[in-house]
């Protein structure tokens, strides 16, 4: 529920908890003699805050969190993700079970056949896949053009990246200067308006490239300074459907601008509504996924086939469920 309140009161019979889970009130104390009011908190469940994130644990036996994180936490130190603010925020749920709606978001090798538009301008199948022990990284290159497309010119490259019409005009690229330097220069240069001299400090492959990361089980920050985080979790006790978040971060100079409020969407409401282009891609995934749900339900396989490296996130994601939760 969305608020705020100065208690914790049960609305059935009236007991009631400080916000710290201490006990407050017993209606009627006298009858509860069994009750030691001193050791009668509310249960304590492990969390952590991390880069302005709240993570929370139901096992009150689980490892540290710190250790849990630390591969993830170690390569977002030099970009500050806690630095930024929440500048978007939309969810929706999805017509297929939470592994599903994920798992579109965790490999390139999909981009041929589900967003044939962007083939021009990244480097889609020869994306590189690290794993760690509770965090997995794809980088896909851009400013390149798919190894499955050949003869892509610079002004249809450049058109593909900034989702221009087929003949529209773009800017010259100088001699001797290079279509991804080019690119990352005025990257870089757009940047600086809100980042200032921070963005001098990236590379041109964290102002090019999709640096994909995810800490398993749900969640999917992208590094350097793309600013996109997402989330999926399941939708209550209902395996067919599921919920999908996106947030955009963004850096910010003088005062930190209010975080965006999350806006739901309607079943038939659409991703490129409220999100531009990513959306448009988003649009493209969702089209799928009802349909993976069917396929699943419906094959007679006994498994799933699925590639040897490309897809190394997606095996790494069932290898730790099946680690945690049994086959």
């Amino acid at each position: 529920f969305d608020g705020n309140a100065a208690e914790l009161r049960c609305p059935f019979h009236g007991f009631c908890w400080k916000l710290d889970g201490q006990l407050k009130d017993i209606p009627a104390d006298w009858d509860f003699p069994q009750i030691d009011q001193s050791d009668f908190s509310l249960p304590e469940i492990p969390l952590a805050v991390w880069a302005g994130f709240i993570f929370i644990n139901p096992d009150q036996n689980c490892d540290p969190f710190d250790d849990f994180i630390k591969d993830l936490a170690e390569q977002f130190e030099r970009w500050n993700l806690g630095g930024l603010y929440k500048q978007a925020h939309a969810a929706k749920v999805m017509p297929c079970n939470w592994k599903i709606a994920q798992e579109a978001f965790c490999e390139a090798f999909h981009v041929n056949a589900t967003h044939p538009q962007i083939m021009r301008s990244i480097g889609d199948v020869n994306s590189q896949v690290d794993v760690w022990e509770n965090c997995s990284r794809v980088i896909t290159a851009g400013g390149t053009h798919s190894p499955l497309l050949t003869d892509v010119s610079n002004p249809d490259l450049i058109r593909a990246m900034m989702d221009l019409d087929h003949d529209a005009e773009v800017p010259e690229i100088p001699e001797g200067v290079s279509l991804r330097t080019f690119l990352a220069d005025r990257s870089r240069e757009n940047l600086k308006a809100i980042a200032g001299d921070r963005a001098e400090t990236y590379c041109d492959a964290e102002l090019m490239d999709s640096l994909d990361y995810t800490l398993f089980p749900n969640f999917h920050p992208w590094g350097a300074f793309n600013g996109i985080v997402y989330r999926f979790r399941p939708n209550g006790n209902d395996h067919r459907s599921s919920i999908m978040e996106c947030m955009m971060l963004a850096p910010f100079e003088g005062e930190r601008p209010p975080a965006a409020k999350v806006h739901w969407l309607e079943e038939d409401e659409t991703w490129s509504s409220v999100l531009g282009f990513l959306g448009k891609v988003f649009d493209q995934d969702s089209f799928n996924m009802p349909k993976v749900q069917q396929g699943l339900e419906a094959t007679y396989m006994d498994g799933i086939v699925l590639s040897g490296y490309q897809e190394s996130k997606v095996r790494w994601l069932h290898h730790k469920l099946t680690e945690w939760v049994g086959e």
